[in-house]
C-alpha cells in the first residue's frame, strides 16, 4: 500500500534561520511519512537591470547588479545543499524532499499565500533573516503570513529550538482543539513528549455556589470546581493525540493558576519546562481591549521567546 505523506511548505531565503527551519522540522516530524517542499521566492532581475542595459552611462553599475544577483544564487545554492543533508541525515528519503524556486509574481508574501493553497498540511517560516534590516521584513513577513494564511497551521521557528518537548496551551476553544489535533496528525510516530495544559485566572474561573447558596469559597475548591469541568476538553485532547500515534504514557495534563497575563505563564512554562516547541490556536474573536493589554497570543509568544518554535492553528 502506497505511503500517504504530509506536505509541509518551508519557506526559505538562504538565511541561518531558515536553515534551523529545516532542521527543526527534520527532528519533528516522521521523515517517512511526511514531503518537505523547500519554497524560495526570488526577485530576479531588478528593474534598474534592464534600464542599465539601454543606458552606456551605467554599464559600470550592471557589472555589480551582476555580481549581486550572482551572490544571492550561490548563498541560495550553499543552503539548498546544507538543507538537503540535515534532511537526509534525519531520514528523509530523496524523493521526499523538493525545491522550488520562483520568481516573484506580485509580492513574497502573496506568492507564499498562494502556493500554501496546493495540497500542503502546515507552512513553516524562520522569524528572522540575513541581516538586521532583512530581519526586520521577515518578522514582519511572519506575523503577515499568520494573519493572512488561515487554512493551514503556520509554524514560526525562532532561534535554536533544540528540545523535542511539546506544550500545548489548551483552551475552550475550537481553534486550541484543532491545533492539537494538527500536531498529533504531522508529528505522529515519533514518541515525543507532550505536555496539555490550561491556565486559569481570575477573568476565566467560573463561580460556584455552596449547596445552592451563592458565597465565598476558597481558591482550592474553585480551583477544584473549575478542573472537574474542563478535565472533558483534556480528554478529548489526549484521545486525539494517541488516536494521531502519540504514545499515551508520553503525554501529561497539567491545570495551572495565574493572576495576571496568562499569555506570560505560557511563556514562562515553556522556559522553566524547557520546551522547543508551543502549540496556540488562533483566537479568531479578539476583544479590542484585549489585544491592546495583552496582545495577539501568537504574536507575544513568537516575540518573546527564544530557541522556540510557535505552532498557530484556526
Amino acid at each position: 500500500m502506497a505511503v500517504i505523506r504530509r506536505k509541509i511548505l518551508i519557506a526559505v531565503d538562504g538565511s541561518d534561520q531558515a536553515l534551523e527551519a529545516v532542521r527543526y522540522i527534520s527532528m519533528i516530524v516522521p521523515p517517512d511519512l511526511t514531503e518537505v517542499v523547500l519554497l524560495s521566492v526570488g526577485t530576479g532581475f531588478p528593474e534598474v537591470y534592464w534600464e542599465m542595459n539601454r543606458n552606456p552611462l551605467y554599464q559600470s553599475k550592471k557589472v555589480k547588479v551582476e555580481k549581486w544577483l550572482a551572490d544571492n544564487q550561490l548563498v541560495l545554492g550553499e543552503f539548498k545543499e546544507k538543507a538537503f543533508k540535515i534532511l537526509s541525515d534525519a531520514g528523509f528519503p530523496e524523493e521526499a524532499v523538493t525545491v522550488k524556486t520562483q520568481t516573484k509574481k506580485t509580492n513574497i508574501l502573496k506568492d507564499i499565500v498562494q502556493e500554501s493553497y496546493q495540497g500542503y498540511q502546515a507552512l513553516v517560516v524562520g522569524r528572522s533573516g540575513i541581516s538586521r534590516l532583512k530581519d526586520f521584513v521577515v518578522r514582519s513577513m511572519a506575523f503577515k503570513l499568520i494573519e493572512n494564511v488561515r487554512h493551514i497551521p503556520i509554524i514560526v521557528v525562532g532561534g535554536k529550538p533544540a528540545s523535542k518537548k511539546i506544550l500545548i496551551a489548551l483552551d475552550e476553544s475550537i481553534e486550541a482543539m484543532r491545533a492539537t489535533t494538527c500536531i498529533g496528525d504531522l508529528a505522529r510516530a515519533r514518541g515525543l513528549e507532550v505536555s496539555l495544559f490550561h491556565v486559569f485566572n481570575d477573568q476565566n474561573l467560573s463561580p460556584i455556589s455552596n449547596n445552592g447558596i451563592a458565597g465565598e469559597l476558597d481558591q482550592e475548591t474553585v480551583l477544584k470546581y473549575n478542573q472537574n469541568s474542563f478535565r472533558p476538553t483534556m480528554d478529548e485532547a489526549v484521545k486525539r493525540l494517541v488516536k494521531a500515534g502519540m504514545i499515551k504514557k508520553n503525554i501529561s495534563v497539567d491545570f495551572l493558576f495565574h493572576q495576571g497575563n496568562p499569555i506570560q505563564r505560557i511563556i514562562d512554562t515553556a522556559v522553566e519546562g524547557n520546551y522547543g516547541t508551543i502549540v496556540v490556536g488562533r483566537r479568531e474573536a479578539v476583544s479590542f481591549m484585549g489585544v491592546m493589554l495583552h496582545g495577539r497570543v501568537s504574536n507575544k509568544l513568537i516575540s518573546s521567546t527564544c530557541d522556540v518554535a510557535v505552532w498557530v492553528a484556526s
